[in-house]
């Protein structure tokens, strides 16, 4: 975060001040002297944003990489984005190139034996970043005992995903259930599909994109998942003790 003066409006009159903001900067993923793609993003754990982004939008792996400020230079076998690409905090999926539909199905390995709810209030907690800032995403990996495993934030949502699949690749072992703080888009649930993510659990709605996808590649998702009665979307028996159904 970054501190910057602004005005802050009191009984009706402006009073100078400083606040805490989130970070946007342009982080630029360089091979071999060539961009491979450049994203607007928190420039926070930028070594797992880039293994993960490269992961999760089905690009390769990366192998090793140096760090020079907000420029990574990768190592490894991957393709580049369209070189007039610019990925903002807003753009999950937004490119002047195709936009590839995931093929593949996830594994059925899980079912998850804690309280959605906790699992939430969990991620709230560690959500420092926004507790400063209120400008932040966040999305979290457990396991399926509910032990809360990694937490990472971004001004993007999709960073933020990014983000938690690198950092459980570096720490190696494979994420299967992701926590996030707003929606689930179809960009969202794209790069479960190519991580082999099986849950997604998130505060927000699902979309109807999202849906076709979840349910085509066998991915669980839950929506509205702080409330009382969370919206469901998939194979049941990742998150309910019975028989797998479709809802």
């Amino acid at each position: 975060m970054v501190e910057r003066p602004i005005h802050r409006l009191v009984d009706g009159k402006a009073r100078p001040e400083f606040d805490d903001l989130a970070e946007e900067s342009i982080v630029t993923l360089y091979s071999n002297g060539e961009i491979v793609v450049k994203l607007l993003a928190t420039p926070i754990d930028l070594e797992d944003l880039a293994i993960g982004h490269i992961r999760c939008e089905g690009r390769g792996h990366v192998d090793s990489m140096t760090l020079d400020g907000h420029d990574l230079h990768l190592y490894g076998n991957f393709t580049k984005r369209p070189t007039d690409d610019l990925l903002t905090a807003a753009c999950g999926a937004c490119t002047t190139g195709d936009i590839e539909q995931p093929l593949d199905s996830v594994s059925r390995t899980i079912c998850l034996t804690s309280d959605i709810g906790k699992m939430i209030n969990k991620m709230k907690e560690e959500q420092l970043l926004f507790s400063s800032t209120g400008g932040v995403h966040a999305a979290a990996v457990f396991n399926q005992n509910g032990d809360l495993l990694i937490v990472r934030e971004d001004i993007g949502r999709h960073n933020a995903f990014d983000k938690a699949i690198g950092a459980s690749i570096r720490e190696q072992f494979n994420a299967k259930i992701l926590v996030l703080s707003g929606r689930i888009g179809w960009e969202l649930v794209a790069k479960g599909v190519r991580s082999d993510v099986e849950l997604i659990i998130a505060v927000g709605a699902i979309s109807s994109a999202a849906e076709a996808l979840a349910r085509s590649s066998g991915i669980t998702l839950v929506g509205f998942a702080a409330s009382k009665n969370p919206a469901i979307v998939g194979d049941l028996s990742r998150i309910i003790d019975k028989p797998s159904s479709s809802a």
